[in-house]
């Protein structure tokens, strides 16, 4: 992930900045490319644009399933070429990213912005977005929005952006007897309601270390140890039933690590998502864990650990309800199977 400013040229003094509304449709069909590398639009009907400028990618909430939009990309317009004589051009997009997780209408960030030349009304964005779909912005409101926004340059592989697993300093350190003690901040993420409660956990038993140390993937282990504790510790403090480490002792088939109960004696099916990385956002899940979630007969909650470091013993968690469906969650498709025709 990098900072917007460090994939876009050097800004000028008098720098544009326009976002560009994509998904544009007449009778069901896309009006123009649905490409974050080109933008098609009519000059006659809006003629600010120019080669230079910023811009940041828009999907209106008519064209999104929860009927919210989302600003999820950006670029830099390199070239304007016209395509007929009616006023109608197409823009080249380059040094083209994506936002990673996207600003979304709901969300604090965007809600709570104040902008500097335009006039929104507080608890709707009724006749703030431009209809024609294109609206100048401030170059000082593309800072402020963007600050804190994680970008991924389009055409990078998502392997770049992966975790390298834990080093073998990590791992020696692990060994030692205090890393038995991690702190752990807990951030109960509800899908849906998007609520959130913060606690401090301290980790106070025996983490099997030979388990993580001896694993392909140490910091999933990792990760599924320090949640497996958490629940034990939970399960003794209100006298549950002991929770079971189902990917230790029964193998990774069944699309969750492990099986806890609740206060009702409700099974639970939990997923462990772990990274060094410091935001929780995302990971990835296999169909088979997709699947496992949807099963109605048992609630699915998936961990993220995040933000793991071994070295000063600390992470933090963000708990997600289930189903993992498109209804609530971003999915993208990383891999593919391919078969001769």
């Amino acid at each position: 992930m990098q900072d917007v400013f460090k994939i876009l040229p050097e800004a000028t003094e008098d720098q544009k900045v326009f976002i560009f509304d994509y998904g544009k449709k007449e009778n069901g069909e896309l009006k123009y490319k649905d490409d974050i590398t080109s933008y098609e639009w009519n000059t006659k009907r809006f003629n600010k644009v120019e080669v230079g400028a910023f811009i940041l990618s828009r999907i209106p909430g008519k064209n999104t399933k929860d009927r919210k939009f989302e600003i999820y990309g950006g670029g830099y317009v390199e070239k304007i070429e016209t395509i007929d004589d009616k006023g109608n051009v197409v823009a080249t997009i380059s040094h083209a990213f994506t936002i990673n997780p996207p600003i979304k209408q709901g969300e604090a960030l965007i809600e709570n912005f104040v902008w500097e030349n335009k006039k929104k009304k507080e608890g709707t964005w009724e006749h703030f977005w431009n209809q024609y779909g294109m609206n100048t912005i401030t170059f000082s409101d593309f800072k402020n929005l963007m600050k804190n926004v994680r970008c991924v340059p389009v055409g990078t592989p998502l392997n770049s952006f992966r975790d390298s697993d834990l080093s073998e300093e990590e791992i020696e350190e692990l060994q030692n007897p205090s890393s038995k003690d991690f702190e752990i901040i807990c951030k109960k993420n509800d899908a849906v309601d998007n609520k959130k409660d913060k606690q401090t956990v301290k980790i106070i038993k025996k983490i099997d270390w030979k388990k993580v140390q001896d694993s392909k993937d140490k910091i999933g282990a990792l990760g599924e140890e320090i949640v497996f504790d958490i629940l034990t510790q939970k399960a003794e403090e209100h006298n549950l039933k002991m929770p079971v480490h189902v990917s230790k002792e029964e193998g990774d088939g069944a699309g969750y690590d492990i099986r806890a109960w609740d206060k009702d004696d409700k099974e639970l099916h939990i997923e462990v998502k772990a990274s060094k990385r410091n935001y929780s956002d995302g990971f990835e899940i296999t169909r088979n864990e997709i699947e496992a979630s949807k099963n109605k007969d048992y609630p699915y909650i998936i961990y993220r650990v995040y933000n793991l470091d071994i070295k000063n013993k600390n992470c933090s968690i963000e708990i997600y309800s289930g189903p993992v469906t498109d209804e609530t969650f971003k999915l993208e498709p990383t891999k593919f199977i391919v078969y001769k025709k």
